[in-house]
């Protein structure tokens, strides 16, 4: 997942990160003629206190300054006004990491102290968006000698200030910059309630019967006699798997469905409300009519009509799917009628073993974590010419890993990855844009956070594992532009997932695993076992992509109306009884443990939309070859080298020479 941190009107990212007084190599690498680059990495073990005295000390002098640019009465040319902002930018460098900490960092004070900065400075960007003496200097601006991606920049610049209320009266924008307030404060406690509940069930070792035995070496016996397995993935995904007691992987479901119950479902409703409000105060119907305005999407009834048709699409084969799961859980009980959610997984990998003839256990002994790591890597420097290599800087816990991405010598980026769990640690997996590159000025950054055994890693993990770092690679190979404006991932939001699921698909690829897939006797991954994973590939594609979209229209469905008409959990059964493949589990509150309600909103939609670009994409590499490097510098350059610089339609179409279209994805899902 592409974590945004905040909506900006002229820049969807903020400038360089805290500079750093450790040691930095290799500076005359990337030393400018006209300036030094901006590359050292962030200080992330400043204390709470420090983090507080700090976003003040910043924050005062970026009001200061942005009020100096308010009231410039020169000519407005884009240098004056635009390069004006991005300086003020630059000046936030100190506190840019403040988003991705309060979601990694192990010390309490300091993920509370950067969440409180990191609502400051939301309340910063909402008052530019609503800053009537820097909209009018951008409207001044005289756009007949800006080059097509400057001029694009500056009309969707505009037209975000208009879609965010600059234009309204003064005490319209008051209460817009109230409600922008409120809703960065639930949903920072939304998303804190979430990741600091962690429940757990606690299981005697003959529930655990079937699980692998480095799993087992690692969750002993308590002096009860009694193992404790949490609602993090690492510890509750081998269960669902391979766990053949159905009572424990019932109980584990109910547990990690029901995180941030009761207190997340208040939270929520207020969190829907204040942006129900904000969008209806800038004359909108809804909350996804807001927000769906700026995306390739445009608006909801497309939304809506695309999600139905792929939810066509899936009527077939879902229907056959679950008529093979029940027919193999009516080998354990004669008397199952229906396939219930907690034993999905279970008997997928019981039919991939005996349809398919491939054993999740096997195949899992091929993927150690450090190897997948070398592995990705090397994918990396093979397709797209880079070397990447280890980055001696500090961190925020002994598990994080630093690393530099050059090319040619030259320095391209630095980016640190958390890659295993640990205690109120962001649950899920996500990438941090932590400094957006800019031509000749600052080099790229990025943070990962992600939940992975250090041991032996699921296939699926690896996928994982691969898609997020295709959302580092765009940040890394985005920032080719000159102004904040176009750099990094600011293009529409319905796009940015689009590259990391499309890369998802060489994690299927015989000649790239073979590289680093091996197991602890160094033996390869065979073949004959990589073909027989893509066989079965297919096998519960259906009912995933039904469940995603089950998702995707809770999360219309709770934006896209008045909330006073809205009861949480009725609409949330409603609308599984009609998408979801599988019953709705009694004590469970999905809603409240749903973390795209708060970043996404309404819109999550993307996934599959994303996923209908990636797969139109990925044709071309179909047809011409998945290794070859001539399409994958095209790639680099045309898609994730254009940034923001123009439409994502019409890069999209530059890469493919053709517009985008979903028939390439719908037709996939038919044949399922």
């Amino acid at each position: 997942m592409y974590k945004t941190l905040i909506t900006l009107s002229l820049v969807s990212a903020l400038a360089a990160c805290q500079s750093s007084e450790q040691q930095v190599n290799n500076q005359s690498e990337i030393t400018s003629p006209k300036q030094k680059m901006i590359i050292e990495g962030i200080k992330p073990n400043l204390s709470a206190s420090e983090i507080t005295q700090l976003c003040e000390q910043v924050l005062n002098k970026t009001d200061q300054d942005f009020a100096a640019l308010e009231q410039q009465t020169n000519m407005a040319t884009l240098d004056s006004v635009v390069g004006s902002f991005d300086s003020i930018i630059d000046g936030m460098s100190p506190i840019r990491h403040v988003w991705h900490i309060k979601a990694v960092h192990p010390d309490a004070d300091i993920r509370d102290a950067a969440t409180q900065c990191s609502q400051k400075a939301s309340e910063f960007y909402t008052k530019v968006g609503l800053s009537r003496g820097y909209y009018d200097q951008l409207s001044a601006i005289d756009t007949a000698e800006l080059s097509e991606s400057e001029q694009y920049m500056l009309k969707r610049s505009l037209e975000n200030f208009k879609r965010a209320g600059v234009d309204r009266s003064e005490d319209v924008r008051k209460k817009i910059t109230s409600l922008q307030k409120e809703i960065t404060e639930i949903g920072n406690e939304f998303s804190k309630n979430i990741r600091e509940d962690v429940r757990f069930v606690m299981a005697s070792a003959e529930q655990l019967t079937g699980l692998p035995e480095d799993y087992l070496a690692n969750h002993p016996v308590n002096e009860q006699g009694l193992i404790k397995i949490t609602t993090d993935y690492p510890d509750i995904q081998p269960v669902m798997t391979y766990g053949e007691n159905d009572e424990l992987r019932h109980k584990l479901r109910i547990a990690s469905r029901d995180r941030g119950y009761p207190i997340n479902e208040k939270v929520l409703k207020k969190l829907i409300t204040k942006r129900h409000a904000l969008a209806k105060l800038l004359n909108y119907d809804n909350h996804a009519a807001l927000s769906m305005s700026a995306k390739m999407i445009n608006n909801p009834g497309n939304a809506n009509a695309f999600l139905s048709r792929v939810g066509g699409a899936l009527k077939a084969p879902v229907e056959k799917e679950l008529a093979v799961l029940l027919k193999r859980l009516q080998q354990i009980d004669p008397n199952a009628t229906q396939v219930q959610v907690w034993q999905a997984n279970y008997l997928m990998n019981l039919i991939r073993q005996e349809d398919y003839a491939v054993d999740s256990k096997e195949v899992r002994q091929y993927f150690q974590y450090d190897k997948v790591r070398a592995g990705i890597f090397g994918l990396t420097q093979d397709l797209f010419g880079v070397q990447i290599r280890p980055w001696k800087t500090e961190t925020w816990h002994e598990d994080v890993e630093s690393y530099e991405i050059l090319e040619n010598g030259k320095l391209l980026g630095r980016f640190y990855m958390d890659n295993h769990p640990r205690d109120n640690k962001y649950k899920h997996a996500a990438h941090w844009t932590l400094r957006t590159g800019i031509k000749d000025k600052q080099i790229p950054m990025s943070g990962l956070a992600q939940n992975f055994p250090k041991g032996l890693m699921e296939h699926s993990q690896v996928e994982t594992f691969l898609h997020e770092f295709g959302h580092l690679l765009h940040n890394m190979f985005s920032g080719n532009q000159k102004w904040y404006g176009i750099s990094g991932m600011t293009m529409e939001r319905d796009f940015v997932e689009a590259p990391s699921q499309m890369l998802e698909e060489w994690i299927w690829d015989y000649d790239t695993l073979k590289t680093f897939a091996s197991n602890e006797k160094g033996e390869t991954i065979p073949k004959s076992l990589v073909e027989k994973m893509n066989r079965a590939r297919d096998f519960g594609q259906a009912t995933g992509t039904a469940t995603q979209i089950f998702y995707a229209n809770l999360a219309l469905n709770y934006y896209n109306q008045d909330p006073a008409k809205i009861d949480l959990n009725e609409t949330m059964l409603r609308l599984q009884k009609q998408y979801a493949p599988h019953p709705y589990v009694e004590g469970t509150h999905f809603y409240t443990n749903f973390g795209h309600l708060n970043g996404y909103s309404s819109d999550y939609y993307t996934y599959q939309w994303s996923l209908a670009i990636a797969t139109d994409l990925f044709s071309r590499f179909e047809q011409e070859g998945i290794r070859n490097k001539a399409v994958a510098a095209e790639y680099r350059n045309k898609v994730l080298g254009a940034a923001g610089s123009k439409p994502a339609a019409k890069f999209v179409a530059d890469f493919l020479n053709r517009e985008f279209t979903p028939d390439a994805y719908i037709n996939e899902l038919k044949s399922l």
